[in-house]
């Protein structure tokens, strides 16, 4: 199993829990991502973010040396919070195009 059905399969572990609305991956330009959100009122639960980092996975703003209190928040939705983590395992692999 690739790592990207590796990560699409752990987004359906967190999304069972209560006090996850929703987790997914995602792309940016050479990183692949997880974004986990989380209802409003609720912070990311600590045994998400513990099981997240086991699978290589660390917070966007630690990884990018972005200035912010949790390492991987991402902001505030209507009803929730979204938190973005970065596959390290992966870091570097994917390429993205740009064409005129």
């Amino acid at each position: 199993m690739g790592r990207g059905a590796q990560l699409r399969q752990l987004a359906d572990d967190p999304t069972e829990r209560e006090d996850v609305a929703d987790a997914r991956t995602a792309k940016s330009f050479t990183d692949r991502l997880f974004v986990v959100e989380v209802d409003s009122a609720r912070d990311l639960p600590a045994a998400v973010e513990e099981r997240l980092r086991g699978h290589g996975l660390r917070g966007y703003n630690e990884v990018h040396d972005v200035e912010a209190e949790d390492p991987a928040f991402a902001g505030d939705l209507s009803g929730g919070d979204r938190y973005r983590f970065v596959d390290v395992r992966a870091r570097g692999d994917l390429q993205s195009y740009v064409v005129d």
